[in-house]
């Protein structure tokens, strides 16, 4: 049995253009290093060799560090993953990329944390019980967050916009663990 870090202690702050009218212009997805590897998953199968990605990391004592600065160019070509990574949202392709080099600071133990692709730089504020990210978008009045909690058994990442659902992707972890998701945010209307 893997034994892994869980991301549920970072506040963060992104920020970065709309694609399309209503759109907050950025994606959400997992990153998990074990073994010598690290993966991101996400369901955007065609990311630009320029798109941003930041990355959490495990810091000391168990907590979670943000961001760990990347692009497009830093991933393989991404295959289709089956597990242990679902969009529960709607039910679309998630595609796992390996970074073709570990960064030092995934290079310890098993961990798993969230990544905002297509966001500008992240800031931090710890005093959250769960991992919340801030995404900024291109209208001041525009809200959107990236939020991790557990499932019973593995991680509920929520792209929330303007108080709907964008992307809600799960990662599997095969045995049971405790529960520390709100069961409002299994509720909020999907943002198509």
């Amino acid at each position: 049995m893997h034994c892994f870090i869980i991301a549920l202690s970072c506040t963060a702050t992104t920020a970065c253009a709309a694609r399309q009218t209503g759109d907050v212009g950025a994606e959400a997805g997992f990153v998990a290093s074990a073994n010598g590897t690290a993966f991101l998953y996400s369901t955007d199968g065609h990311l630009a060799p320029t798109t941003p990605i930041q990355l959490q990391y495990p810091a000391a004592r168990d907590a979670v560090a943000c961001c760990l600065r990347l692009q497009g160019d830093a991933l393989d070509p991404p295959s289709v993953s089956a597990a242990p990574v679902s969009d529960a949202l709607f039910g679309n392709p998630v595609f796992r990329y390996r970074l073709k080099q570990l960064p030092l600071v995934l290079r310890g133990g098993p961990f798993i944390g969230a990544a905002a692709i297509g966001a500008r730089p992240v800031s931090t504020n710890t005093a959250s019980g769960r991992t919340i990210m801030r995404v900024e978008t291109a209208s001041p009045t525009r809200v959107a967050t990236v939020e991790t909690c557990l499932g019973s058994e593995g991680s509920n990442l929520f792209l929330i916009a303007d108080g709907k659902l964008k992307t809600r992707i799960y990662y599997s972890f095969g045995y049971d663990v405790t529960a520390t998701c709100d069961p409002k945010l299994f509720d909020l209307p999907a943002n198509q």
